[in-house]
């Protein structure tokens, strides 16, 4: 018999082909675990001599003190970076999960990551004090490691998708999304287009340029490296955009904040949206800026992901071995007055 101190969790998920999370909710009694699986565990556990005793007490003095919890917890996670309540688009998205999840009977819990170069998941996450997260938007790699290390029930993610690990993610179109925003200026003559987006930003950025390229290239144009921007500057991202000299007649911008920078940068110089240039974008979401209502955008379905979102990680919650799951949620190019036609 081996050691108690050398008995790892993974090595019970390793002899039975599960997730190390499934062992540790059968161990502490957590629900999303057949009666059957945590059986086979608590027996590997015994014959690979982990001692038992810490987690039968944690169970025996949650059944003492707390009656059986029928609501589930949920912990929404969101960069500070990313979230102004009221005008921010990750806000509105986690209002709409926040109001999915409760149709539901859940509950959840706002926690906003103030330093994602800390390594230090939430402490919510860390005490294991709910039964499932949602991870909103693009997280640094320190912190998304230590969330992931520490999480003992399912993870999923929105609008970001993580290139290690079995966690599931719901994004947005952001490939043919950006293709069919940027075929509106394809298809209102637009021959030199250029693009508006820091590609090092995030994988939906990156996706959302490979987009836009097969649009320019399968209709016989060329992409030009002078006319992809960033929209913004050093390690901090303040926005702003370094024109070139010599412009296109359009750009396809990565999202509608992106676009506004555009549209201010060129207001600078002179320059008129769509007169003299064709803009569009990609969320549909634009507040408090000139160019609100006038953009011709790709919409986010922000209550369709909540709703894929809030389902997956019930799901997993009652059967951890659905984890994994990628989903695309498609929508429509909204026409506005941003573009003009040339032809």
């Amino acid at each position: 018999m081996r050691p108690y101190k050398d008995v790892k969790l993974k090595d019970i998920a390793n002899a039975l082909g599960v997730s190390v999370v499934s062992v540790s909710n059968a161990l502490r009694g957590k629900r999303g675990v057949s009666d059957e699986l945590r059986k086979k565990v608590c027996e590997e556990a015994k014959r690979l001599g982990l001692d038992l005793t810490v987690y039968e007490r944690q169970i025996g003095e949650k059944s003492e003190t707390v009656e059986h919890k029928s609501t589930l917890s949920i912990a929404v996670i969101v960069s500070q970076r990313y979230i102004s309540i009221g005008t921010s688009f990750y806000w509105q998205m986690y209002q709409k999960t926040a109001y999915i999840a409760a149709g539901r009977g859940c509950i959840t819990t706002l926690e906003i990551a103030d330093d994602e170069h800390e390594a230090v998941a939430p402490l919510i996450i860390r005490q294991q004090e709910v039964d499932g997260v949602i991870v909103i938007g693009p997280m640094r790699e320190p912190f998304l490691k230590s969330l992931l290390n520490a999480a003992a029930c399912p993870v999923v993610f929105m609008d970001q998708q993580i290139g290690y690990g079995k966690n599931s993610a719901v994004l947005s179109g952001n490939y043919y999304g950006m293709y069919r925003s940027t075929y509106e200026l394809v298809l209102a003559g637009h021959k030199e287009i250029g693009f508006v987006g820091t590609l090092a930003r995030s994988g939906n950025i990156i996706d959302r340029y490979y987009g836009y390229k097969k649009c320019m290239r399968e209709n016989g144009l060329k992409v030009l490296k002078q006319w992809v921007l960033s929209d913004r500057k050093g390690k901090n991202e303040i926005p702003g955009i370094k024109l070139p000299e010599h412009l296109p007649s359009a750009f396809a911008c990565s999202s509608d904040y992106a676009a506004a920078i555009l549209y201010d940068a060129l207001k600078e110089r002179a320059v008129r949206v769509p007169e003299d240039i064709s803009i569009v974008g990609y969320d549909d979401y634009l507040i408090g800026h000139e160019l609100s209502g006038k953009l011709t955008t790709y919409r986010v379905d922000l209550e369709r992901m909540a709703k894929c979102a809030v389902k997956l990680v019930l799901r997993e919650i009652q059967d951890p071995m659905t984890s994994g799951v990628i989903y695309e949620v498609d929508s429509d190019v909204i026409k506005r007055e941003s573009v003009r036609r040339i032809v």
